[in-house]
């Protein structure tokens, strides 16, 4: 996925996020050698003298977080966790398709708190059936 985002962008990723069982020495070593960070805790145990920025590990760990409740979502509630079809193509059209759908949910909560927000404004005092 770095070299499909080196390729696609011209440069390697500033940072990644991933999970602990991604951070092992050969992705480790990749990153170093080409200069990214690769979130997360270091492998082994922790040496005495370490410095760790604790507040961009939480950061990062939040953004991490964050990402996996998006694809939590979509398996949920999206099927991207029913995905049973073996050729590659058709794996990335319904990839494909599942964020679409995710995309377009989010859309239409947005359209959906705009016009709450807007019957609000036109009638002020007429409480509102969908507003809780």
């Amino acid at each position: 996925m770095v070299e499909r985002f080196r390729e696609r962008e011209g440069h390697y990723p500033s940072r990644i996020l991933a999970d602990k069982i991604y951070r092992n020495r050969d992705n480790l070593r990749f990153c170093k050698e080409r200069g990214i960070h690769l979130a997360g805790p270091a492998l082994g145990r922790p040496k005495k003298d370490e410095v760790r920025n604790k507040t961009q590990d939480f950061l990062d760990e939040c953004e991490r977080v964050e990402v996996e409740r998006r694809f939590s979502l979509a398996k949920r509630k999206c099927g991207l966790g029913l995905i049973v079809t073996r050729l590659q193509e058709a794996i990335a059209h319904t990839v494909a398709m599942s964020i679409l759908i995710l995309n377009l949910r989010k859309i239409q909560y947005a359209i959906f708190h705009f016009f709450v927000l807007l019957l609000q404004v036109l009638c002020p005092k007429q409480k509102s059936a969908f507003v809780q």
